[in-house]
């Protein structure tokens, strides 16, 4: 007999960073030492792990938590600054499969037939808990044929930026429910700047896709300008669209770009994978300062010995560098989104026209509000991924 999946992750598109929790029972539990099998593969069938599970003994139900294992399949990687047009978000989200057996016996043995979890993805993100319980997919990941509802993988709808910054948007290529059945897919991109389209077409072909795809669309100025030189005339207040396209003519969720006011400081931009499995960036447009952190470790030197007066010496150390950050003033919706940069695991740090790997050293948020604290700046420190050798 075989084993039967009472509930799972939340439908077809699992957030990775989150519990994926799978609950079985099966008809043999009362066969001697009798546990629940799970083996979690890769979409080519590899197995990553095999994991065991005894029967509660109130219920008789099994568990499996195959997060970790996994997440093995997610890896992302920082975006490159110079991509134009579309690249496959590779590295941010996988499918992978599950197959649950049971063993049993004085000696055990696994026997008996398979039952497959298949057709299942996982993406970089990280919800909430309360936003976990009611993830729908929707309107991230299509459920339908439609194109016309879906949204790029980020919580804004608007962001601001600056001449050579670069910016990025992650949608969902293709359709989830019935992934053999791919009516509609992602063509192309559209921005819209001065009345004026400039579209931007997928390639490879999503065409004929019957596998789940999502694809990263580089759509800051720097990265747009090589096509739309008009953006390079464009002044504070000056504003483009971008949605995605169909193959069947209907559009996502249009996102705007609107130039903020020239930097009167050193600016720096800010990347980071979002919620959603995503990448934000955001711009440090204040004064912004650069320390560094130097650690020392000194011994003894014995000068009787060694006939010197060097008491102390150097034997090894090290120094990194850290940014103390400061934004402009926040609106509400900057104030609620920036929590996912501070959360994150995975920040970059734009300096000198390169990425650096960083890290948030922040370990509280404050939520502010026009309403309650009127004009409010958001201040970080953010420190480099990267120790350097004194000695």
């Amino acid at each position: 007999m075989s084993i039967t999946v009472l509930s799972g992750s939340p439908l077809v598109a699992t957030p990775v960073y989150n519990k994926m929790l799978y609950k079985v029972s099966g008809s043999l539990i009362a066969q001697p030492n009798y546990r629940y099998v799970c083996d979690v593969k890769n979409p080519a069938g590899t197995t990553l792990a095999r994991l065991k599970c005894d029967k509660l003994p109130t219920t008789n139900f099994g568990f499996f938590d195959v997060q970790k294992v996994v997440e093995t399949l997610v890896a992302p990687t920082a975006p490159s600054l110079t991509q134009t047009g579309f690249v496959d978000h590779s590295g941010f989200y996988s499918g992978y499969r599950l197959d649950f057996t049971q063993e049993y016996g004085n000696t055990p043995v696994v026997t008996g037939a398979t039952t497959t979890v298949s057709g299942v993805m996982a993406f970089a993100g990280n919800l909430e808990q309360l936003e976990l319980a009611d993830w729908s997919l929707s309107p991230y990941f299509r459920i339908g044929s439609s194109f016309n509802s879906v949204q790029p993988l980020t919580t804004p709808t608007a962001f601001t930026v600056y001449h050579g910054g670069s910016n990025f948007l992650a949608i969902n290529g293709t359709k989830y429910t019935t992934v053999s059945a791919n009516d509609t897919w992602l063509v192309s991109a559209r921005v819209a700047y001065k009345s004026v389209n400039y579209d931007f077409a997928v390639s490879p072909s999503l065409s004929g896709t019957t596998d789940f795809n999502i694809q990263r669309f580089a759509c800051g100025p720097a990265n747009l300008s090589g096509t739309i030189t008009a953006l390079s005339g464009a002044v504070e207040g000056d504003s483009y669209t971008v949605q995605f396209l169909g193959n069947a003519g209907l559009g996502s969720v249009q996102t705007t770009f609107t130039f903020g006011p020239c930097q009167r400081f050193d600016s720096i931009p800010v990347h980071f994978v979002n919620k959603y499995g995503g990448i934000d960036s955001y711009t440090f447009t204040m004064k912004n300062r650069k320390r560094a952190n130097i650690q020392r470790e000194v011994f003894g030197y014995n000068s009787d010995v060694y006939a010197t007066t060097t008491y102390n010496k150097v034997w090894a150390g090290s120094f990194d560098f850290v940014y103390a950050l400061n934004s402009d003033w926040l609106t509400d919706a900057e104030s609620e989104w920036l929590i996912e940069m501070v959360r994150s695991g995975y920040v970059w740090l734009e300096l000198g026209g390169q990425l650096v790997e960083a890290v948030v050293n922040a370990n509280q948020y404050q939520f502010v509000t026009r309403r309650n604290d009127r004009l409010t700046q958001l201040q970080l420190e953010v420190a480099v991924a990267y120790d350097n050798s004194i000695l």
